[in-house]
């Protein structure tokens, strides 16, 4: 009986074929639309207009001030930082925002963004510099 095992133990090892798994393409892989944006940030409501897509490279506006990020085609992920006036040092009081994007299609194409962004300086602490954000832009037909 041992032989048999060891013999049916070979076999199975021998007939194994390998699998090569296919690189699945994402379904986030489309451009990030450009333009206006509703946006509602740690309970803020506003704009974001993403005014250029160019290269990875992102630059536009939120809540009034100037955004500069970069759009990951392949990931679907948007990451940009917004610049906020004011306070005691340069810098301090931006934001940096991280998000992914998808899509419903459907008569209308719905695009949603969402993720959330970290703060220092105003508005935030040790135990709060973290918050969460959505936004959504439809295209009509």
């Amino acid at each position: 009986m041992k032989k048999r095992t060891a013999v049916k133990a070979h076999l199975s090892k021998v007939n194994v074929k390998p699998v090569l798994k296919k690189k699945r393409r994402r379904i986030t892989q489309f451009a990030l639309p450009t333009g206006r944006w509703n946006i509602e940030a740690n309970g803020f409501t506003g704009e974001l207009n993403i005014t250029s897509v160019s290269g990875g490279f992102v630059t536009g506006t939120v809540f009034g001030n100037p955004i500069r990020g970069w759009y990951d085609f392949n990931a679907g992920k948007l990451t940009f930082v917004r610049f906020i006036g004011g306070g005691n040092v340069t810098g301090i009081n931006n934001q940096v925002y991280e998000g992914y994007i998808w899509r419903r299609v459907g008569t209308d194409t719905l695009f949603t963004l969402a993720g959330s962004f970290i703060t220092v300086g105003g508005g935030s602490s040790a135990q709060k510099s973290k918050f969460g954000w959505v936004a959504t832009k439809t295209i009509v037909g």
